[in-house]
């Protein structure tokens, strides 16, 4: 491809971008908060309350580590309903990654997804509904500071979205 069809191809992108998506919040890493969760402890409480504990609004959550337990789902459209597989037994928890927002009570919405893999390392990954700790896991907020992660019900989808915010401008 030349350089020219290059930028071509990038520009008309960015339009596309700028005319079909909605204004998504803009703002800035803040602090970044670092936890150890200990055997059994809830792994989804657990961030919730350091989330308080530390006034951490709104954060991109990564975490990895072991669990005992854990309820992965698939969220089937047609049905608007999470299929879901308990496993139970040692699993490591390869990657975990999501958001910490708010709905518009001001109650905070954890929204995570897993990878974990068994002893046999077959993997297998979906939407974090449940988790237990194993032996350790480690806990990265990454503050989102600047702007309000809002998520609002949308009746079409059957799942929380971001609410558009236009507080901050894109520069």
């Amino acid at each position: 491809m030349s350089q020219s069809l290059c930028v071509g191809y990038i520009a008309e992108e960015i339009n596309l971008r700028r005319r079909y998506l909605p204004k998504m919040p803009v703002g800035a890493l803040g602090r970044i908060v670092v936890v150890g969760l200990r055997p059994k402890e809830d792994v989804v409480s657990r961030i919730l309350s350091v989330a308080q504990e530390r006034s951490v609004d709104y954060a991109i959550v990564q975490a990895m580590g072991t669990l005992s337990r854990v309820v992965l789902g698939f969220y089937d459209g047609e049905t608007k309903k999470y299929v879901t597989k308990e496993l139970s037994d040692h699993l490591e928890l390869v990657s975990c990654m999501g958001s910490l927002a708010k709905d518009s009570t001001g109650k905070q919405v954890l929204h995570l997804h897993a990878t974990v893999s068994d002893r046999n390392l077959n993997v297998l990954g979906g939407h974090l509904v449940e988790a237990q700790v194993g032996y350790l896991l480690e806990v990265y907020l990454s503050e989102v500071a600047g702007t309000e992660l809002v998520k609002i019900y949308d009746d079409s989808l059957g799942l929380m979205v971001f609410k558009e915010n236009t507080r901050l401008e894109e520069p």
